[in-house]
């Protein structure tokens, strides 16, 4: 194993921590600014949306995980079809996201709209247009790192082990895209430009943007 940074083996030790004991990260979060999170079973193709109305959308897509964050989720975002196993609780918000896809544009829209809706009731501030154009820059910027992760990975093998490499990657779902970010800045040692990123086209609804993949 080449002799690595000092930052590197800190983000190393960092996501292990997260991945190990998620609660613990989600917890000091909804301290720190009060922020509401919302349990996906499974995850979701567009967690721009919560994100943009200031929630935390978490994938709980094992029993294991689940078990972690009883009491602590504050809506659940499910798929139409019953969830792979039981939600703890049917007395916090709970909205049904069909996993299958769209028909058509105008239905996929519909879906996403109704969702922007029912995100904003929950954390009581509904999700604006520049929001939600900064949600999606969020979360289009750390797909290009973690493609950077795995393209480092694959150049050189010795990089991260196979466990390190997992508890990077598995540390993305319970932190907020900006902090993953920053996580695998560190890490890779690369720093994204936001201005480069989906510059082109966001004069458009983000609303459509986030439908078409639906269908």
């Amino acid at each position: 194993m080449p002799l690595r940074r000092r930052v590197v083996l800190e983000g190393i030790r960092f996501a292990a921590g997260v991945a190990s004991n998620p609660s613990d990260v989600v917890t000091l979060w909804q301290a720190a600014g009060g922020g509401k999170t919302v349990g996906c079973l499974p995850s979701t193709p567009v967690p721009e949306l919560p994100h943009a109305a200031g929630l935390l959308p978490i994938a709980l897509e094992s029993r294991e995980d689940l078990s972690l964050f009883y009491g602590k989720v504050n809506a659940w975002l499910v798929g139409a079809d019953p969830p792979p196993f039981p939600t703890p609780s049917a007395s916090i918000p709970r909205f049904a996201f069909p996993v299958v896809p769209s028909a058509n544009l105008e239905e996929a829209l519909e879906r996403v709209e109704a969702l922007a809706e029912w995100a904003g009731v929950v954390s009581g501030s509904p999700p604006s247009e520049g929001g939600l154009w900064k949600s999606i820059r969020a979360y289009a910027i750390r797909r290009l790192l973690l493609d950077a992760l795995d393209e480092r990975s694959t150049r050189e093998p010795a990089f991260l082990t196979p466990e390190e490499r997992g508890d990077i990657v598995r540390a993305g779902i319970f932190l907020p895209p900006e902090a993953h970010s920053r996580l695998l800045s560190a890490i890779l040692g690369i720093t994204p430009d936001p201005a480069a990123i989906l510059t082109e086209g966001e004069k458009g609804d983000p609303l459509i943007l986030l439908a078409k993949r639906l269908i």
